[in-house]
C-alpha cells in the first residue's frame, strides 16, 4: 500500500519550508497538544526542528532523526512500528523513503535517506484530522491561509507558517504571482500604509531583481522580500509579534 499522495506531497513540502524557511522553535506559548510519541531506534539521535508550527493552519512537530545504521535498517524498525495502524503506507520519493500513517488525530509521516555514514530523516507528526470533518470546517481553514496579508489580484499563496520563539510570535507568508518586482513593491507599500504600517526600508537591488522592504506597525515588525525567478516572481513576507 502507497502513501496517498495529496498527503506525500503535503507532508514532504511541508517539512522542507520547516527547514528552509522557519526558526527551529523553542516555544514560549504554543497551544498544548496531546502529541503521538514517534520512537527511534537504538543508538539513533534525534532533535529538534520544530517543537511547534502551523504550517498552513496545521499544527506540526517536526524532529531530525540521524543513525549509524543502514537506511534499509532504520525502514525495517519503522515498518514494524507502523505497520499495524490506519492508513500505513510507503513510498519511494527520489532519494527518500517515506513512511506513513494515522494516529488518531494525527498523520505521522518518518522520511529517510541514505548517507554516507548511515541514515538521517525527519519525524513528522501533523494535526490533520478534526473531530468533526465538515466542509465548513475546511472552507474555514482555507480562508485563515494567508488571511490579512495584502497581495496582487492573481497571486497564490504557497505557504503559511506560524510558530514561536522565546517571547514573540512568528509568522511567515510565501507567496507567488506574475507581476513584476517594482509592481509588486509598488502594491505592497501602498497597502501596508494604508492597514496602518510604517514603512522603514525600501531597498531595490540585483539589477532590480530583488527588493526588500521594512515595515513597522507598534510593536510588530515584518521584514518582505520579493525576488523574481525562472518560474515568477516570489513574496516572503516574516511577521514578528512580542507575546
Amino acid at each position: 500500500m502507497t502513501v496517498p499522495a495529496p498527503f506525500l506531497r503535503w507532508m514532504l513540502a511541508a517539512a522542507w519550508l520547516c527547514l528552509c524557511g522557519a526558526p527551529q522553535v523553542a516555544a514560549a506559548a504554543p497551544p498544548q497538544l496531546d502529541w503521538p510519541a514517534i520512537p527511534s531506534p537504538s543508538g539513533a539521535k534525534t532533535f529538534w526542528i520544530a517543537e511547534y508550527i502551523e504550517q498552513n493552519t496545521v499544527p506540526m512537530q517536526i524532529r531530525g532523526i540521524e543513525s549509524t545504521e543502514s537506511m534499509e535498517a532504520v525502514s525495517r524498525y519503522y515498518e514494524k512500528w507502523l505497520a499495524d495502524k490506519a492508513g500505513y503506507g510507503v513510498s519511494t520519493v527520489g532519494a527518500l523513503r517515506v513512511l506513513g500513517a494515522r494516529l488518531g488525530m494525527y498523520q505521522v509521516t518518518v522520511q529517510l535517506r541514505a548517507r554516507p555514514e548511515g541514515t538521517a530523516g525527519r519525524l513528522v507528526a501533523a494535526r490533520v484530522y478534526d473531530e468533526v470533518q465538515s466542509e465548513q470546517r475546511m472552507q474555514e481553514r482555507a480562508e485563515r491561509i494567508g488571511k490579512g496579508f495584502p497581495r496582487p489580484a492573481g497571486s497564490q499563496v504557497v505557504s503559511d507558517t506560524l510558530s514561536f520563539d522565546e517571547g514573540q510570535r512568528n509568522r511567515t507568508i510565501v507567496v507567488t504571482n506574475g507581476v513584476s518586482v517594482e509592481t509588486n513593491a509598488l502594491y505592497l507599500r501602498e497597502q501596508m500604509i494604508r492597514l496602518g504600517w510604517t514603512l522603514l526600508q525600501d531597498r531595490t537591488v540585483e539589477g532590480g531583481t530583488r527588493s526588500a522592504l521594512v515595515f513597522r506597525r507598534n510593536s510588530e515588525e515584518m521584514v518582505v522580500t520579493i525576488s523574481k525567478r525562472d518560474d515568477g516572481y516570489f513574496i516572503v513576507a516574516s511577521q514578528t509579534t512580542p507575546e
